[in-house]
C-alpha cells in the first residue's frame, strides 16, 4: 500500500539495534506509559552489546533473555510532509516503509502517514 507523509519524522538512531532470527537478547525494560507505545521491550544484544527497543511480538522469552523470532532492525526512516512511501508491514503503531523517491527503508510512526486511496 502507498502512503503520503502528513507529519515529518526525524530519525533518532541513538539506540540502533540490528538482529537476526535466533539472536539472543537480554530484556532490560518493558515500556510503560502512553498506550500508543505499548508492547515494546528495551533489550541488549548478547553478541554485539547494542541496545534498543524491540517489538514484544518479535521475542520468544527464555527466563531473563529472549530469542528473536525474525530478523529485526530498529532503523528509522527520515520523511517529510508530502513524501510518498510504500508500507511493508506494521507493528505496535509503527510502519516499516520504503521511501518511493530515495529507496531507503525504515520505521515511521503510523500516525505520520495517511493512506493514498487509488481508484
Amino acid at each position: 500500500m502507498r502512503y503520503i507523509v502528513i507529519k515529518n519524522h526525524i530519525v533518532n538512531e541513538a539506540n540502533l539495534i540490528t538482529l537476526k532470527e535466533n539472536d539472543r537478547v537480554l530484556r532490560l525494560e518493558e515500556y510503560i506509559g502512553n498506550p500508543v507505545w505499548q508492547n515494546w521491550v528495551y533489550c541488549i544484544s548478547r553478541d554485539t552489546l547494542k541496545e534498543g527497543w524491540i517489538p514484544r511480538a518479535y521475542l520468544n522469552d527464555l527466563s531473563d533473555e529472549s530469542v528473536l523470532l525474525e530478523d529485526y532492525s530498529s532503523k528509522e526512516l527520515n520523511v517529510s510532509i508530502g513524501d510518498m512511501v510504500s508500507m511493508k508491514k506494521t507493528v505496535n503503531n509503527w510502519a516499516y516503509c520504503i521511501h518511493e523517491h530515495t529507496g531507503q527503508e525504515g520505521w515511521v510512526p503510523l500516525e505520520n502517514l495517511e493512506i493514498i486511496k487509488e481508484h
